[in-house]
């Protein structure tokens, strides 16, 4: 089917491009409009520029004396109009100009406010009003970015509804969409699928590799896309939309921005910088950027899970005030090319190459398990892709192909042992690299429905190798890799969905379904054999599924909007989920087939009370989410704010349990590592880690119930109000209490803002805070995770007494030297008398911080942004993260624009 497709749709494009009758087109039209301010005057000299479907530019002006602007000469479709002038936040509105010219459009500009939206995400591509749209929605345009204290890119959506960001060490951080994240929310580059098969459950890396710069817009679609989009889109969609010229002329022209900066946290500094130049006709725009970081300082110069507080009581200023080993160094460079060529047909081009060096897993390391060596260096990625676009082709309004390419390598480097010295060291190489071709056309018929359909094929190609190195002696020994070495993974759909206007255009439905499937394969002879047998097997496995979705907004009276919508989304498992093994956040974890091979079943939790449940290890389906959410909307003049409830339903979900084995496993191999010891329940512990051996299962039902509501009130003509706030409560619907969703569900949480902008005036400042609750729900996976909970036992605070304390020498002659304590004496203070295991958290405190941020515009071209983060010093972490947040922050960007 895969290979069916992909002929399919390159014979239709071809056709469609070479021999699709232009007749049939419709003459060329104008776009006529006005730009005006928040008071109704006109802007004079505002510019004006015009972009296709795909995001090139075809067309821009400048205002005139009264304001008007006239764009000539454009083929008949949907666009993006973009007003912007100097001190002002741009203005974009979707036009849909595939039945004729629309009405006169109006831009206006406000100080200091998102004067409009038009989202690109939620018809794949296709310019519409987000006021329309019946979901959740956030967007965060290039100002937002500039004026958020960050590092790296995920770290700009904190301030976002519905969204919770998880930082596992310094250099790497997560969203979360509704409680959801790693592999159950879609990354995507301009409508590109940005994930690949070997993304993790739970947090994860992987966006961090994209350049803050590099993301000129960010769209973030909460609940279910897998209509549009396939596998994956649970929680949600990001949509990352790359910088594009604007202000392009008949004349060519230079543009560029240089904005180097400084953080006083961990001591970070770097710079990005842009240059574009060309007509509309050829564009060309690239730009770079490099920061590094040193270690960070946290609140209070304190870490509140560090390996020495977490196993021997101490606090964590025993090693130093700043979070060791969370410096690294990143960069990055992209490179954009457009071109119209003539007869309604566009071509962009689009390639951006990231690399992180010296990141280190905080958590594996001083922050959490103690151990010596845990790195993720180097994390490269390259992302290409190549979109042709055609207006009025034929029986169609657009017809486009894109051809991408996605390569992630992902090395790591890593020793357990709980800090010995001598325990083995893995090394890693992963890298994938995934073949994408999506092909999509719209078509309307009467004035008030659209047509939207197409397909696509995404074909990855893993490679991975692992080998272990014994300190001592210096022997390097081949091992299972993480992933099956040359294993494949295709990924295809068919999609459909239409859109439509009723009641003079106050209703506004959508509707569509899709065919998915995937084929995912390994290959024993690309593997290598140990101890006589093949460390991966043949093997084959073809999922298929069909999602749907359907919706509709409801304009109530000019600035009241309401919206329905029911949807159901899928996630396939992915090369992790088929064949993932080594250690992770939560233990040492075999894949599905291994547990089954060793003739496992499924515990009750991930911890070491788990029992069996009496299920077997087997092959993995799909989960499948339905979702069902309402809300409202409100834009009217000073005031505009949104409320939207929602309830998941999520089956066979899966996630990480504690495997149960027959009597007698100690002394067996099961992934590579020898198993030491067994407990009662039948659950193994190896020497790669002192928790239980962990595998993947479809475990039943899990409900997600929340709201989410923002506000943003004009109290006067320089004052702004902004409040926003996120709740969720999931429950398994089987076992009871919280689900073990990996990273988990965070607390209630919210932002509250004051910001003073006066009219007529250069500079403009702003205080607010971020604040969230405790989470006392914590499941068996958050308790043990190092992140979270925290767990101790007996066995693991004596490990890292014999082991990481003496390394770092904090123990001598078996005597605690701080205290003076031995073993004994130092697992009854920490844990109690008489107690075996106990977690250094049993819940996640809340907290409440306090920031501000202003900025000063110097001039037309030069600007200088500063931001205070967490004043007060205040120590915390965001709940499931593995490093603490910033302590009391300065960071100064100034920017240079020509």
């Amino acid at each position: 089917m895969p290979r069916f497709l992909l002929r399919m749709f390159t014979l239709l494009f071809f056709w469609f491009v070479l021999f699709a009758p232009s007749g049939w087109a419709l003459p060329n039209i104008s776009l006529r409009g006005r730009v005006l301010d928040a008071s109704g005057a006109v802007i004079p000299g505002a510019r004006v520029s015009v972009f296709s479907s795909a995001g090139v530019p075809v067309g821009s002006t400048a205002a005139d004396a009264e304001g008007k602007f006239v764009l000539e000469n454009l083929s008949p479709g949907r666009y993006e109009i973009v007003a912007s002038q100097t001190g002002l936040e741009p203005a974009s509105r979707a036009v849909d100009a595939t039945s004729g010219e629309p009405g006169e459009i109006v831009l206006t500009l406000r100080l200091g406010v998102v004067a409009s939206w038009v989202t690109v995400t939620a018809s794949r591509g296709q310019p519409e009003d987000a006021q329309s749209v019946p979901h959740g929605l956030s967007l965060v345009d290039s100002g937002q970015r500039m004026t958020r204290p960050a590092m790296i890119l995920p770290q700009i959506f904190r301030e976002e509804p519905g969204v919770h960001v998880q930082q596992t060490t310094a250099h790497q951080g997560a969203v979360l969409i509704r409680g959801l994240t790693g592999q159950q929310v879609l990354h995507l580059i301009d409508g590109v699928r940005f994930n690949n098969s070997t993304f993790r459950p739970g947090p994860n890396q992987y966006l961090s590799t994209v350049d803050p710069g590099f993301a000129e817009r960010v769209e973030i679609l909460r609940g279910p896309n897998a209509t549009q989009y396939g596998s994956d889109s649970l929680g949600g969609t990001i949509n990352l939309l790359p910088p594009r010229p604007v202000g392009v002329a008949a004349r060519a022209q230079l543009h560029g921005e240089l904005s180097p900066f400084f953080r006083s946290a961990d001591l970070a500094g770097g710079s990005s910088a842009r240059i574009s130049y060309g007509t509309e006709k050829v564009h060309v725009l690239g730009g770079g950027a490099f920061r590094r970081g040193q270690d960070l300082r946290a609140g209070k110069g304190g870490d509140s899970h560090a390996a020495v507080t977490r196993f021997l009581g101490l606090d964590s200023s025993a090693l130093g005030d700043r979070l060791q080993d969370t410096s690294f160094t990143q960069w990055a460079a992209y490179l954009r090319f457009f071109a119209n060529l003539g007869r309604n047909q566009t071509l962009a081009m689009t390639y951006h190459r990231g690399e992180q060096l010296g990141g280190r897993r905080y958590d594996q390391l001083n922050g959490g398990n103690g151990n010596l060596i845990n790195s993720f260096n180097p994390q490269v990625l390259d992302f290409f892709y190549a979109r042709y676009e055609k207006q009025s082709l034929s029986w169609l309004d657009s017809f486009s192909g894109t051809f991408s390419y996605n390569r992630q390598r992902d090395d790591r480097r890593a020793q357990g042992g709980s800090g010995n010295p001598l325990a083995s060291i893995t090394s890693e190489n992963n890298v994938t690299s995934v073949f994408g071709y999506q092909g999509q056309g719209t078509t309307h018929f009467g004035r008030h429905h659209i047509l939207l359909f197409g397909g696509e094929f995404y074909d990855e190609f893993i490679g991975s190798t692992a080998q272990t190195t014994n300190p001592a002696t210096g022997a390097v020994s081949t091992v299972r890799a993480r992933f099956p070495d040359g294993s494949r993974y295709s990924s295809y759909g068919v999609f459909t969905q239409h859109s439509s206007e009723w009641l003079s255009a106050r209703l506004h439905t959508q509707a569509g379904v899709r065919a998915s499937g995937i084929h995912f394969r390994t290959f024993a002879a690309k593997n290598p054999v140990i101890g006589g047998v093949p460390s991966v097997p043949d093997f084959s496995s073809k999922l298929n599924d069909v999602t749907f979705q359907a919706g509709a907004s409801y304009r109530l009276a000019q600035p009241v909007t309401v919206f329905l919508s029911l949807s159901r989304g899928f996630r396939a498992p992915n090369t992790t989920d088929y064949s993932s093994v080594g250690l992770t956040s939560n233990g040492f974890e075999v894949s599905p087939q291994q547990a089954a091979g060793a003739g496992g079943f499924i515990g009750t939790t991930a911890g070491s009370t788990a029992a069996s449940t009496g299920h077997r290890a087997d092959q993995l389906a799909p989960e499948a989410l339905w979702d069902i959410e309402g809300g409202v909307r409100l834009h009217a003049g000073r005031f505009s704010g949104s409320f939207n409830l929602f309830q998941y339903n999520l089956r066979d979900f899966i996630t990480k349990r504690t495997l149960i084995l027959p009597p007698g496993a100690v002394g067996q191999s099961i992934g590579g590592a020898t198993i030491v010891s067994q407990l009662a329940s039948g659950a193994v512990i190896t020497a790669q880690d002192p928790r239980p051996v962990l595998t993947r299962a479809n475990t039943g039902r899990v409900r997600i119930r929340g709201f989410e509501g923002e506000t943003r009130v004009k109290a006067t003509s320089a004052l702004l109000l902004s409040a926003q706030v996120s709740y969720l409560r999931g429950v398994d619907r089987e076992a009871g209490g919280p689900p073990d969703i990996e990273g988990g569900l965070p607390p209630v949480q919210g932002l509250v803002s004051l910001r003073w902008q006066p009219s007529g005036r250069a500079y403009w400042v702003e205080t607010y805070s971020l604040w969230s609750d405790r989470q006392a729900r914590l499941s068996s996976i958050e308790l043990a995770d190092q992140r979270i909970g925290a767990i101790r036992t007996r066995s693991s605070i004596a490990a890292f007494f014999n082991n990481g304390a003496v390394a770092r020498g904090l123990v001598q002659a078996g005597v605690l030297l701080p205290t003076g304590e031995t073993l004994a004496q130092v697992q009854d203070r920490v844990l109690g008398v008489g107690v075996n295991s106990a977690p250094m958290f049993r819940k996640s405190p809340g907290f409440g911080t306090l920031n501000f941020r202003g900025g000063y515009r110097a001039g037309e071209h030069s600007e200088v942004v500063w931001m205070l983060e967490n004043a007060l010093d205040k120590n915390y972490r965001t709940h499931g993260s593995g490093v603490d947040s910033a302590g009391r922050n300065l960071q100064l960007t100034y920017v240079l624009r020509f």
